[in-house]
């Protein structure tokens, strides 16, 4: 194998290009033997790269400012066959627009694919609609789709084939949502292995899709997309959906933005198909109703989360609030549990009452500090259930309102319908931690 063409912080012409704005002379620094050449970086060179002096490449990186014709590139992956590895990371296209080709290229050989947009959009999404990689095992995407992307009909069918490889030797697949108030950005991301998993051995085949875009529309598409993914390769496991502080509420309000336009939009049908076995959240305690909201729809709807086991729970400690959410969104942990309960069991249980026989069970993890009621302590003490559901709080601080018999036996005999916060119908007198 030739040797890596490698080149870092210069400013020449690369392969015979003509000189760039950043050059006043041509510089050929490759001699004759660039045909000769299988694998090619080039990274931080304000440039223009020729590809077609370059015939025999295997691995090609083009990352951080390097400028390429989109017409050449395309001209040079249809007689690229050799070609097994690509990455193009913030790149630059000069000249005609990037566009999606009327006969798509096939690059038979190519088993890694990395595309990323991190700075600005620059059409990398054209140029994935415009390829086939039935070979390719890895695939990491980090693009900002233009709307023609988007609704591009092609778009699940790219994903296909590295997927279906991917899910047969992972049993879940990984959902994550972020929302940055500063930018107004919704990100999605879908990735193979789940963030828990990250670190352990190399998978022989994964995924690691991401978009990023303005206002709240990115969610809805993106979970569209999954589910068109998913049906084309079939039974493919279970997703993690991992919301973050999506839904937490504490966001500040710029002046002039409506409220609307900054809270991303989750709601219960974005999720159907995609059978969801685990949802994650960081929220802030005693203020569940955004969640809530997310996973239960309203009635008489049916229930979207038939294949749920577990929910992780993160408690937001109070020196990371910027701000503490509005009233609006005041649902506490035994409210969120008990209507949960409700719609998974379809039936209303009691605080101590075990699941149905033939109901799968749920489990709610939890992590950092909650407030609960004395009730609901008293039942964990019992056997660490709260209606039917398992409560896992081994990295939990549970702190509860101790109160009188009385006022707990009221409690506990109204249904979930009449509960409108457990916590507050005890009169508390003192507060106490368990760890």
């Amino acid at each position: 194998m030739a040797d890596t063409a490698l080149f870092r912080g210069a400013a020449f012409p690369v392969g015979g290009a003509a000189p760039t704005e950043e050059t006043d002379r041509s510089l050929n620094i490759l001699g004759g033997e660039a045909g000769n050449l299988q694998r090619v970086f080039l990274n931080n060179i304000p440039c223009l790269w020729d590809p077609s002096s370059f015939t025999e490449i295997a691995e090609l990186g083009l990352t951080n400012g390097i400028e390429v014709r989109y017409t050449d590139l395309i001209t040079f992956f249809r007689r690229a066959c050799n070609l097994h590895t690509l990455r193009l990371v913030n790149i630059k296209f000069v000249g005609d627009a990037p566009h999606v080709v009327e006969e798509t290229v096939l690059l038979p050989n190519l088993k890694e694919l990395v595309f990323a947009e991190l700075i600005e959009r620059v059409g990398l999404g054209f140029l994935w609609l415009s390829l086939e990689t039935p070979a390719c095992s890895k695939l990491r995407l980090d693009l900002r789709p233009s709307e023609a992307v988007v609704r591009h009909t092609a778009l699940p069918e790219r994903a296909a084939p590295v997927v279906r490889k991917a899910l047969t030797s992972s049993s879940n697949s990984s959902l994550l949502f972020r929302f940055n108030i500063d930018t107004n950005t919704q990100s999605a991301t879908w990735r193979s292995q789940d963030v828990d998993e990250l670190g352990q051995s190399e998978p022989e085949a994964s995924f690691d899709i991401a978009v990023l875009g303005l206002g709240n529309g990115v969610a809805q598409f993106f979970c569209d997309f999954v589910r068109a993914v998913r049906e084309s390769v079939g039974d493919v496991g279970g997703t993690v959906v991992n919301v973050a502080d999506s839904v937490c509420g504490a966001i500040d309000q710029p002046l002039g933005v409506e409220l609307d336009d900054l809270v991303p939009t989750l709601v219960p049908d974005f999720f159907r198909g995609l059978n969801v076995v685990e949802v994650r959240a960081d929220i802030v305690d005693e203020y569940l109703q955004l969640l809530l909201d997310m996973m239960a729809p309203p009635e008489p709807q049916v229930w979207w989360l038939d294949g749920l086991r577990t929910i992780r729970l993160y408690a937001i400690p109070d020196d990371k609030l910027a701000l503490e959410p509005h009233e609006t969104v005041r649902r506490s942990l035994g409210d969120f549990i008990q209507i949960i309960s409700k719609h998974h069991y379809g039936m209303v249980l009691g605080l101590n009452e075990p699941k149905p026989s033939d109901k799968s069970s749920l489990s709610v993890v939890l992590e950092g500090e909650f407030h609960i009621s004395a009730m609901m302590r008293q039942a964990l003490e019992k056997g660490k259930q709260l209606w039917g559901v398992t409560i896992e709080d081994t990295d939990a601080s549970l702190i509860y309102e101790k109160g009188t018999e009385e006022q707990e036996e009221e409690v506990s005999g109204e249904d979930v319908e009449e509960v409108e916060d457990v916590e507050e119908a005890e009169e508390a007198d003192e507060s106490v931690r368990i760890d």
